[in-house]
């Protein structure tokens, strides 16, 4: 399997689990649950996609 798809999986797996334990600390409603999820879900994974660009452009531009 690709770097990049085991990379995007383990992305993917932190932000459902982060969101997940977000999420289900709030009394609301199941619906607003599933809404607060979804966005919390979101918000991770873009946080850590952009953690992952700015390393790679980080290496990249310090090491060449």
């Amino acid at each position: 399997m690709s770097i990049v798809i085991v990379g995007l999986l383990a992305v993917a797996v932190v932000s459902g689990i982060g969101g997940w334990l977000l999420s289900s600390k709030q009394s609301q409603e199941t619906p607003v649950k599933i809404m607060m999820f979804v966005g919390y879900f979101w918000l991770l994974a873009f946080a850590q996609l952009l953690l992952v660009a700015l390393s790679y452009f980080g290496w990249q531009h310090f090491t060449a």
